[in-house]
């Protein structure tokens, strides 16, 4: 629900941190490590790849929208 939220106001650029964002998905991707070098039960394995993919979007949408909003500022400076 964060990530339709966060599309739908188109500010999740200042909502979140990259950096908060990094350290979230490196918290995730060592659980999904963890989980696969000590042979879980798969559905952690699937819940693991499910927040590193989650975290991807946020991320994408991030950088998606930090441009943006960029592209914008300069626009409204320009007119």
């Amino acid at each position: 629900s964060q990530i339709y939220i966060a599309r739908q106001n188109g500010r999740v650029d200042q909502a979140l941190s990259l950096g908060f964002l990094l350290c979230w998905i490196a918290g995730d991707l060592t659980n999904f490590v963890g989980c696969y070098l000590t042979n879980q039960l798969p559905i952690q394995i699937v819940t693991a790849i499910f927040y590193v993919n989650m975290d991807i979007i946020m991320i994408s949408q991030f950088v998606y929208y930090k441009l943006k909003n960029q592209k914008m500022t300069k626009c409204k400076v320009f007119q």
